[in-house]
Order: structure tokens, then sequence, then C-alpha cells
């Protein structure tokens, strides 16, 4: 493997670790010469599906170049130390320590709740809670006893709360490195499905599973196709010829732990939830997902009934509970229905659509193209006037691509994930891409004062990329395929 294949990341950890004792930021002094496990997990774009992922959609998402690194190695005693570290920035690590026997409660395990209050209470430990969040859910959800402890590296490349899935790729990373390890041979599938309840139940955040399931089932250079009932990979994209996507992040803090996510989740919940009472009352089977509806079916028999907004006390006197068990309604919050109801049920069919027009494209259709960038600023603008989640500078972003348009070379652009703020998702030729998105980030530096981050490139999903394996020997640490 030579250094033009190698990730950044790997290339990053390899020259840590052959740093001297006295370099604060070496892994001299953090890993001892015994062995070492380390996986590499990719960000993600979200071209198309985004916040709904919770209500069923198909989603198209697509592999970053950039990445985190963990690595793993096993401890003489019970105890998980974990250092987090941003790779390639002068910034020094964080470290944390506790003891696996932590996660006991009594003679059993603890509880998730238990676990979560632990991780609220030590703020320093920073992205370690996705880390102990993810080692706790694996012991929780299967056959797994961990007799001894270990030292346990973040090494990130993704920036913190920018919509590309950092905090999924650190669930997925240390579930990947657990999983090879200890040879679980856990599914993709599942892999996903523990790191989601990792971030429900321990994190707290009320997230869907097409993070997980995108990068750690993502292939390099081709987008994917998801169903998310609950996370089933349908299949893989290729994108047009001399087409690509990029993302620009816009520096305004993306958070799907927040109140504005979780309250237009909630939102699309009691939808459901009103939607499902009415077809019991007409001897209709319940809906599982909200985008087993078409668009032209809610229109004609639910839209209008369903409520602009609602507050909490009086949805729960009207219908007792609104059936999502991540999520808790406030009595004293008030919540939008109708237009986080109305959302994911219209993206669901401009993702499909979005995914027939990319199809087309590949023969060179130029009208293909248009359509498809058509969808992505339709994903824009509903996620905008229905959930309410953007911000002006997000939308100054898709505007400066929107202007450009068509004749510059440039067809779509949309929010990414489910939270506010984060990365905006373009679409374009790539010479367009080339030339364009360095003059948006420039008029965009103006407005806030500083040059934004660019996302580009591919690079393998976790599942894609595997293991690796590092020994250490007379000529220093030998990397090996695990």
């Amino acid at each position: 493997m030579n250094s033009d294949t190698v990730p950044f990341e790997l290339q990053e950890l390899e020259r840590l670790l052959n740093k001297p004792n006295s370099d604060a930021s070496g892994l001299a002094s953090f890993f001892t010469a015994g062995e070492i496990w380390a996986t590499r997990v990719p960000a993600r774009l979200d071209v198309m599906g985004g916040i709904a992922d919770y209500s069923g959609a198909n989603v198209c998402e697509a592999v970053l170049g950039r990445g985190v690194l963990m690595g793993l190695q096993a401890r003489t005693d019970r105890t998980l130390r974990i250092r987090t570290m941003q790779a390639g920035l002068k910034a020094l690590p964080i470290e944390t320590r506790l003891p696996l026997d932590g996660f006991k409660s009594g003679d059993g395990l603890a509880s998730y709740a238990e676990v979560r209050a632990f991780c609220q209470a030590n703020p320093l430990a920073n992205w370690a809670s996705y880390i102990v969040g993810s080692i706790f859910t694996l012991l929780k959800e299967e056959p797994v006893k961990l007799p001894y402890g270990f030292n346990l590296l973040l090494l990130s490349a993704i920036p913190m709360n920018v919509g590309i899935g950092s905090s999924a790729a650190v669930e997925i990373g240390t579930l990947s490195c657990l999983n090879s390890y200890l040879g679980l041979n856990l599914s993709p599938s599942r892999i996903a499905q523990l790191g989601q309840m990792a971030e429900n139940h321990v994190v707290g955040a009320p997230c869907g599973i097409m993070d997980q399931t995108a990068i750690t089932s993502g292939r390099q250079g081709c987008l994917t196709h998801i169903l998310c009932r609950p996370g089933e990979v349908k299949g893989e994209m290729e994108i047009p010829p001399g087409t690509g996507f990029v993302g620009i992040n816009s520096m305004v803090r993306h958070s799907v732990a927040g109140n504005p996510y979780k309250d237009t989740r909630i939102g699309a919940f009691m939808g459901k939830k009103i939607i499902n009472e009415i077809r019991a009352k007409a001897g209709q089977p319940p809906l599982t997902y909200l985008t087993e509806l078409s668009l032209e079916q809610f229109r004609a028999d639910y839209e209008k009934i369903l409520p602009a907004e609602i507050l909490g006390s009086a949805f729960l006197k009207q219908h007792q509970t609104h059936d999502d068990d991540v999520t808790k309604i406030s009595p004293d919050a008030t919540y939008c229905v109708a237009g986080p109801t109305r959302h994911p049920i219209g993206e669901n069919e401009r993702v499909l659509k979005f995914m027939d027009a990319l199809r087309a494209a590949k023969s060179g259709d130029e009208t293909a193209l248009i359509t498809a960038g058509e969808c992505m600023f339709g994903a824009h603008d509903s996620y905008k006037n229905n959930c309410h989640l953007s911000t002006e500078e997000v939308d100054f972003l898709v505007e400066a691509v929107r202007e450009r348009g068509v004749k510059a070379g440039l067809y779509g652009a949309k929010i990414t994930g489910g939270g506010t703020g984060g990365t905006v998702a373009v679409f374009g030729k790539l010479e367009a891409l080339a030339k364009h998105i360095p003059e948006i980030a420039t008029e965009y530096s103006r407005r806030i004062g500083q040059m934004p981050d660019i996302f580009e490139g591919t690079s393998p999903g976790a599942m894609e990329f595997g293991a690796r394996r590092y020994a250490f020997g007379a000529t220093g640490w030998q990397r090996f395929t695990a």
C-alpha cells in the first residue's frame, strides 16, 4: 500500500506512533509495544433524504474523503483509557479514564440512563461519550464480555457539529474496531443499529439510522441508497460522469441533540399518531412509517386535518402518546405538526425522483442533471419552510449556488443532515465545482469573518476499509491487514 492509497488518518497515526516520548502529541506514552488494532471510518455527505430518515424514507448518501480513526489496544487491567485528538491540528489531546466495572450496577449491567448520567457528568471527555456509549451498548445488546480494559485512541479529521456524521463515525469506528479485534462477526446492519442505539440512549440524541448505515456500508466513489425501515441498503448508484458533490461548512454549529431537531421529530410523530387514529376509525391498517403514504394521499386525506401547531399538554390530553420511544413530549412546549409531517413524505418522493434523474443522466442527459439539482433545491426549501431548521448562513450558501445556476455548471444545493446549521451539499460539474465553490467560500468568508471548510473527495466506508493491525518489532511499528 503506497502513500497515495493510505488514508490521511492512518498516515497520521503512524507519524504519531513514532514521535518521541517528550512530544505531548505523540503516542509513545499512550500505547505500549503490544498489538494495536485500527479502523478508519469516513464522514458522510447527506445528498438527499436527511431528516426524513426517522420517518422511513429513502435516502441517498455519499462518503467523504475525511474520516476518523479508532485505535485499540488491550490493557492488563479493567480500565478504559480514552484519548481524543484532532488529526493535523495543534490542539493538545483530551484524555479520560474510567473503570470498566463502572458499567455495572449490583450484579448486572447498569441501565442506559445511568451510563448517560455518567457521561453527562464528565463534559471534559468530549467525544468520549460516543465511545463509552458504543462499548456499553455492545455489552448490553450482545453476548459479549470484556475481561480487560483498553487504550482507545480517537484521531479525527472531521470537525465537530458540522453535519457530516462526526458522532456516527466515532460510534461506528469504536464498534468496528471491537468487532474485528474480538472476532464478533457482526453484520454491517447490526453495527449501524448498535451505533444508533448508543446515540439515542447514552448520548441522548434522537437521530435516525441514516448516518450509521451510510458510513458503515458506503463505498468509495458512489452514492449509497438506503431505505430507512429501519436501515436497509438497497444498492449503490454511480455518480454521472463529469459531475460530483462537495460540502461547504456554514461554520454554524449543527446539532441533533438540541430542541429544534427534537421538536421537529416530535411533531412528525404527532402527525403520524393523528393519521393512524383517523385510519383506525376508517378500518384501515396503521402506518409503521409516515413515508408509506404518498404525497397525493397525504394532501387528499390528512393535510387539512393536522394542526399547524399544538401545545404538548393539549396533544397528550387528546392522544395520550406519540409512539416514539426516543423523544418525550413536554406539556409546556408548542410543537409544529403539519409541516414536520409533510416534509418527510414529500422528501421521500423527491429522493426517488432524484435517483431516477441520476440514472438518466449517465447517458449525458443534461435535462436529467437539472432535474436532480431541482430536487436538491426542493429538499432545502421544504426543510426550511416545513421544519424551520435552516439558518440565514446556510440559506446564503444555498442561494449563492442557485444564483450561479445551470449556466455556471452548478445544479443543486441543500442543507445536510437533520439539525440546524452545519454543511451545505452542492452538486455540479467537476470543473464548475473547482471554480465556483472557492469563490462562494470567499464571498461567504467576508460575511462571517472566517474561511469555511470545504469537504470533498471520497474514501472507503467502514466495512470496505476493514481493520489494520500494528505490531511493534525491531524496526518499529509495522502495519498489517487484520
